[in-house]
């Protein structure tokens, strides 16, 4: 009963996967971990931004005596220092851009190696038909050869040479079925449930198109991802270094409001009590055995005695005397600013060369794979235009003509052919890998929203 239910949800899922599609393909891209990572790190930066009043808040409490009598509380802030708000926004600002741009070369990283993977798969299927066809070229040839055996013409050299190059195309066979094989189990890892694959050649430019995109060449730009992350690097360096700087212009240290709190049930203090203080209706008249015993008098007829006595305090403060206020300047009058001006400057230089040569370094990159785009095309026109040649009706039958109708030598020029043909299909790789190289570097790969990047192109 198992196996039999097991049966329908086998075909579901085969049903449910279908073939691996270019459109499958890319869309994998958004799918993948460090596609995600990249984007949260994005958004996280992107965010509003809360402003920073002080640099620092800090609630401070002093007890004075351990009598618990006193107590003091203050709210102490350090302000921000000059310059450091508008330091702190240009950081900001940097950092945001940096990892916008940073997220879009990480995008075009994992669609270039989609892309790249599709374009080598493709393309190898192209060079398998070919020596597929090349095979049974040279197994004609074999069968041509046996044929001319026992005739005065039969040259064994050759029937060996075309032997050993039989298994030389049975050798790229194998390789061609191996790296297919190994190109779609590397796309098990982006697509997992497809059923096949389906991906032809249609989808992507051809040499023409390329030829006119890339024909008045390509300008670099700061929407080009790595120039925008090498620009970002840039503005995040020299707002670090005016940070830095501003850190010292703190002038004013602290700023505190306090409030002094004093209980008067603890508060205790020493006074000198008199005769007049003690006896009769004083003030002080609890502490009069303590009198008599300090200054000897046991009334207070001529009595000029005073005593030291511990009496209860009272707290007669206004209330606004009760709150202080805490101040602390720094005196800069004997710092020197210059270092501080120099450290900035040499930043800024810093970050400027460091931008610069990445630019140019992008520019040289930009412009050779361009120069080696185009150069590549014109070798796949001599190959094309050759293979058209040899294909064209006319041609075939006149050389059928000049050949006295040899079955070798008509093999020959299909051979011909296919090798031409080969010889274009290789050169397509190579431009495609280039091509690819030059949309990496370009940003184009790091465009939302586009269904074929390829076509997109540089338009």
């Amino acid at each position: 009963m198992k196996r039999i239910a097991a049966i329908p949800a086998i075909l579901s899922v085969a049903v449910f996967a279908g073939p691996l599609t270019w459109d499958r393909l890319v869309q994998s891209a958004q799918s993948d971990p460090r596609y995600e990572a990249a984007q949260k790190r994005s958004e996280a930066t992107a965010s509003g931004r809360s402003t920073k009043l002080w640099d620092k808040l800090e609630l401070r409490y002093q007890l004075d005596g351990f009598s618990f009598a006193k107590h003091d509380f203050e709210l102490r802030m350090s302000p921000k220092t000059f310059g450091e708000s508008s330091a702190d926004r240009e950081r900001y600002e940097a950092v945001k851009n940096y990892e916008k741009a940073r997220f879009g070369v990480e995008r075009s990283l994992l669609l270039y190696d989609r892309y790249e993977r599709g374009v080598r798969f493709v393309m190898r299927k192209k060079i398998n038909d070919i020596n597929k066809q090349l095979l049974q070229v040279n197994t004609d040839r074999v069968e041509v050869l046996h044929l001319k055996s026992g005739s005065a013409t039969f040259n064994a050299e050759d029937l060996m040479s075309t032997l050993e190059k039989g298994a030389s195309i049975r050798a790229d066979l194998l390789s061609d079925s191996t790296a297919l094989r190994d190109a779609e189990l590397k796309m098990k890892i982006w697509v997992p449930d497809f059923d096949g694959v389906d991906l032809d050649s249609s989808f992507l430019p051809t040499m023409e198109e390329l030829e006119q995109n890339l024909s008045n060449g390509v300008e670099v730009d700061e929407n080009f991802p790595l120039v925008a992350m090498a620009k970002g690097k840039r503005d995040s360096e020299v707002a670090q270094a005016k940070q830095d700087v501003s850190k010292g212009r703190d002038y004013i240290s602290h700023i505190g409001i306090g409030y002094s709190l004093q209980i008067e049930s603890r508060m205790e203090k020493y006074k000198d009590l008199d005769a007049t203080d003690v006896f009769g209706t004083g003030a002080y008249a609890d502490y009069v055995d303590e009198f008599k015993k300090q200054t000897g008098c046991e009334t207070a007829l001529n009595c000029t005695g005073l005593a030291n006595v511990l009496v209860p305090d009272k707290d007669n403060r206004k209330t606004a005397d009760k709150f202080f206020v805490n101040l602390a300047f720094r005196l800069p009058f004997f710092d020197s600013g210059k270092d501080s001006d120099l450290k900035l400057q040499v930043a800024k230089l810093d970050a400027e060369s460091d931008y610069l040569s990445d630019v140019r370094d992008i520019n040289q990159k930009v412009a050779r794979l361009t120069e080696e785009v185009l150069a590549l095309i014109g070798q796949w026109k001599v190959q094309k235009e050759f293979v058209e040649q040899v294909n064209a009706s006319g041609f075939m039958e006149q050389f059928a003509r000049n050949a006295g109708s040899d079955p070798l030598l008509l093999l020959r020029a299909k051979e011909s052919a296919l090798e031409s043909d080969m010889k274009a299909v290789k050169l397509e790789y190579d431009i495609f890998a280039r091509y690819l190289e030059l949309l990496n570097y370009a940003g184009i790969l790091a465009r939302e929203g586009v269904v074929n990047h390829l076509r997109e192109g540089l338009k």
